[in-house]
């Protein structure tokens, strides 16, 4: 068989021969040397074209047979070049051989000749700032010739294999000069590059190209904040905030005017994970939510995640906020200090030894720490033909944060990493009455009673940074978290006769509450291709649950002898244990030139009381480039989240309490699917629009008049468990480049409950409390000069719904009495008006011989728009309860009246800021 094939190929080479031997024989007048050199032309031509255009152009002709066949077409580009010399281009590589007669040109089919095996080769580094020494979040490395590249992990380092041959790298970052690096790679390679910061490009605020989040990321629904705009946003008193700038994200509002909790697509608070480098914070609030921890100098970089939540994240169901502190400067010693209305800061940052160890130290405090009586002193007097009376009172409230990290570099493998943060808010009121007989001055009554309330978190963490290889990087850490909560109170009433205790009641308590975790994690980056991201790892970690410990002391003197003196020790609810375990594997991948991936899982154990709980949490996205600036993207994700936040106030209290899932009581699961449009056509501009849905299940509703404040006793009994739905559209608008930057957010969106036991307004669908359909968000930066420049922020929020009595009714209570009281028709059956507000603030920047001084002035809640902070209901019996939301409603009837209140307690508020950077 195969004699009779080579035997076939000479007799159709020896015809063709003899074809071009006749034809050569006959005159022609086209014919052109082999020598002559042209100039030839052709694109994208299939083989027939190709020779068409050739025989056309040259007056050469071509004689082939039908085994000659070509599956791709064929380009050619050539100046002054012989017949020869153009063959030899249009069929490098091609299955296609030549030979040239006179003037034809024979045509045979040849076997491509096997190509030898590319070697492999691996280049890794870490991105750091030149000046600094600091590593770089998300930093672009790009490979010019191939079109491959990857993005630094939150420690600065990369990884890149690549065929063995001349190689261009090209490493680029916000705000930072391109940088670009040309050698032959021979072997692997370590390649640590410095990029030096480009003052032209500080206009830039907005634009990010990292590959977890920016329109050219695979993930849907994330967003990296950048400090610059942080710390441009106006916010009330002049206090930049990382948690308010997220607020005017797509997709995330405030619960409560102008405080700063979060409420991500339908969720709840506690459904957001918020994390200080990799480890969960329970209270991010100040000031009962007026502010968050994060002190903006000592942050490093802030990732939000809406949806496509990467598997490495778990625990929480609506949103994930990745906040990343700076490392410290290696190289030189700086730092910033800023008197403000509320808080004094001060941030210092640099070498310990040049090159090898730094460190990074911010705290923040209120000037009232150092007053024992910061507020609220005041006194009265008062006397009459029998009493002298006095009265003083005394009152303090302050809070603080302090940030401090040490990092260490012992060699390109390994890092070192020492981070802690405590912080805490101390309320505290003393108030003492002395009341004297004035027909008998012997005679004294003194009443001192005494509040005191705090809370706080603190956070300690070692993270061990090892390269394994070119390939494999590892990070473990091992971390304690802790947030706690204490009420104490005292109340002493004492008779003294001569100066001497006669009779003396005094009590004394104390509550305290609060969760601490130990954990243990190990996280690998591993890049075997530049198509593949790799990322797993594991996690432990062990929960204690304190939901309420108090105490009490009770002592009463009768006569000058002792009574009673009794030491009371009870727990509102046991402590309890949770132990948490996880595994998680993802892979960002590039399927073609246009198709990318996330593809990840999670799986989670946790144990408590006796019984465990287990789930795969799948994770999906995906991303088509459809060419001219057009992208979509798609994603799925599963979360799951073990532990629950009792409250039954409107807005965050230090007296909110944590809790685990119980035996009775299971995990929250939540799906939701995501899908949009994205257009960075127009340089300097983005475009996205998203549409979610979102199913949850085991949510928790608390019963109608049930209270959280300072006790979980039986805490189970007071829930009912349900399902919720959200679903929505999120529209962004960017402009990303120039002197004016911002963004303009809208958000439509709807989320109900159900429980269909009938627990809850008889079993249908009601909406949620925070439940609102429209968000509008208007955030702009301009720049007029290097000294002046500014900045402002525009909100519109449809209202939220409440629970009112539509009219008063007589109801027969358990002990057979007839009492008035408020019908309601429905869980949430009132929607309060939409509120608006304007922040604007402006800058003043001088440079210094040492530095940069900054004045900031700032209004917040420019044009005094009377948006309520608190709402609240009466109805004719004159019973009230309080609630959120805004406005003012009354509701008539033949047998009471509803009358809806507010109360406004952030009108328009001027401040002044001063900062110098040194």
């Amino acid at each position: 068989m195969t004699d009779s094939i080579i035997c076939s190929h000479h007799f159709i080479r020896t015809l063709l021969l003899l074809c071009v031997v006749f034809l050569s024989a006959s005159p022609t007048t086209q014919a052109q040397n082999k020598e002559t050199r042209l100039n030839l032309n052709i694109r994208n031509a299939t083989l027939e074209s190709f020779i068409r255009q050739v025989e056309n152009s040259t007056g050469f002709s071509f004689v082939y047979g039908e085994e000659v066949r070509l599956t791709h077409r064929l380009t050619l580009e050539a100046k002054q070049k012989t017949i020869a010399e153009m063959l030899e281009l249009a069929f490098a590589g091609k299955p296609v051989r030549f030979e040239i007669s006179g003037k034809h040109i024979l045509l045979y089919k040849q076997p491509l000749p096997s190509k030898p095996v590319s070697r492999k080769f691996t280049i890794s580094g870490y991105v750091t700032d030149g000046a600094s020494s600091e590593t770089l979040i998300g930093a672009n490395v790009l490979e010019s010739r191939r079109a491959m590249g990857t993005a630094t992990n939150p420690f600065g380092f990369y990884s890149l294999t690549l065929p063995e041959g001349d190689a261009e790298l090209s490493f680029s970052y916000l705000g930072y000069e391109n940088r670009h690096c040309r050698f032959r790679l021979s072997k692997d390679t370590l390649l640590n590059v410095s990029l030096t910061s480009n003052n032209q490009l500080k206009e830039i605020v907005v634009l990010s190209d990292k590959r977890e989040a920016g329109l050219k990321s695979t993930a849907m629904g994330a967003h990296e904040i950048p400090m610059e705009q942080i710390k441009h946003t106006p916010t009330l008193l002049g206090e930049a905030d990382l948690l308010k700038t997220i607020q005017l994200m797509p997709g995330v509002q405030a619960g409560m005017e102008g405080f700063a909790g979060m409420y991500v697509r339908g969720g709840s608070p506690d459904q957001n994970l918020v994390m200080l480098d990799g480890i969960p914070v329970y209270n991010a609030d100040h000031l009962l939510g007026v502010f968050s921890i994060f002190t903006p100098e000592a942050v490093k970089n802030t990732t939000l995640f809406k949806s496509s939540f990467p598997a490495r994240y778990g625990g929480r169901l609506s949103s994930v906020v990745d906040v990343r502190t700076n490392d410290g400067d290696m190289q030189r010693y700086h730092g910033a200090l800023s008197i403000g209305g509320l808080t004094d800061k001060l941030h210092i940052e640099g070498p310990i030894r040049k090159g090898q160890t730094s460190f990074s130290l911010s705290a923040r405090i209120t000037p009232t720490i150092f007053l024992p009586n910061g507020f609220g002193a005041g006194s009265d007097s008062w006397s009459n033909s029998t009493y002298e009376y006095h009265e003083r009172n005394r009152g303090n409230y302050y809070f603080y944060d302090i940030n401090a990290k040490l990092n260490h570099k012992f060699n390109d493998r390994n890092r070192l990493f020492l981070g802690f943060y405590t912080g805490k808010d101390l309320y505290s009121i003393q108030s003492e009455c002395h009341t004297k007989q004035t027909a008998d001055a012997s005679r004294l009554n003194i009443n001192k009673d005494n509040s005191r309330l705090s809370w706080g978190n603190t956070i300690a963490y070692a993270r061990w940074n090892h390269v394994f290889n070119n390939q494999l990087f590892g990070n473990a850490t091992l971390s304690y978290n802790q947030y706690s909560m204490n009420l104490k109170g005292s109340m002493e009433d004492t008779d003294l006769v001569h100066k001497q205790i006669k009779n003396q009641y005094s009590y004394r308590s104390h509550f305290a509450s609060g969760i601490r975790d130990w954990s243990a994690r190990m996280d690998f980056d591993y890049a075997p291709m530049p198509q593949h991201h790799i990322k797993f790892g594991m996690e432990l970690i062990h929960h204690t649950f304190r939901p309420g410990v108090s105490t009490s002391k009770i002592q009463e003197i009768d006569e000058g002898t002792m009574q009673e003196d009794t030491l009371y020790h009870t727990s509102s609810a046991r402590i309890m244990h949770g132990q948490e375990l996880s595994f998680y594997a993802e892979d960002n991948c590039s399927v073609t030139d246009r198709l990318s991936l996330n593809a990840g899982v999670r799986a989670v154990l946790f144990h408590t009381q006796g019984k465990s709980y287990h789930s795969l949490q799948p994770r999906l996205s995906a991303r088509y480039d459809l060419g001219r600036g057009f992208a979509t993207k798609a994603s799925y994700t599963c979360m799951a989240q073990y532990v629950h936040l009792l409250t039954s106030t409107p807005f965050s209290m230090p007296t909110d309490l944590w809790v685990p899932i119980t035996k009775e009581i299971s995990p929250m699961y939540a799906n939701q699917y995501s899908v949009g449009g994205y257009y960075s056509g127009l340089p300097g501009c983005e475009f996205s629009i998203e549409g979610y849905y979102k199913q949850m299940r085991h949510i928790l509703e608390y019963q109608d008049g049930t209270s959280f404040f300072g006790t979980s006793t039986n805490w189970e009994d007071k829930v009912e468990t349900g399902e919720g739905r959200s679903f929505g559209l999120e529209v962004m608008v960017q402009k990303t480049m120039g002197k004016t930057t911002g963004w303009l957010a809208y958000t439509l969106s709807k989320t109900d409950h159900r429980f269909k036991d009938g627990s809850i307004n008889q079993g249908r669908w009601f909406p949620h409390k925070y439940d609102r359909r429209h968000n509008l968000s208007l955030c702009l930066n301009h720049k007029f000069s290097d000294r002046i420049d500014v900045g402002a922020s525009w909100i519109f929020n449809s209202g939220g719904c409440i629970t009112v009595p539509e009219k008063a009714t007589i109801i027969l209570t358990p002990d057979g009495e007839l009492e008035e009281a408020g019908y309601i028709s429905g869980r949430n059956n009132y929607r309060l008006p939409a509120t608006h507000r304007l922040n604007v603030g402006i800058n003043f920047n001088k440079k210094t011989k040492h530095g940069m001084r900054t004045w900031n002035i700032s209004l917040y809640n420019a044009y005094n728009a009377m948006n309520p902070n608190i709402v609240y209901s009466e109805y004719q019996n004159g019973t009230s309860y309080w609630i959120t939301g805004n406005g003012k409603y009354e509701l008539h009837n033949d047998s009471g009246k509803t009358t809806i209140k507010k109360l406004t307690i952030l009108p328009c508020i001027p401040s002044v800021t001063y900062t110098y950077r040194f």
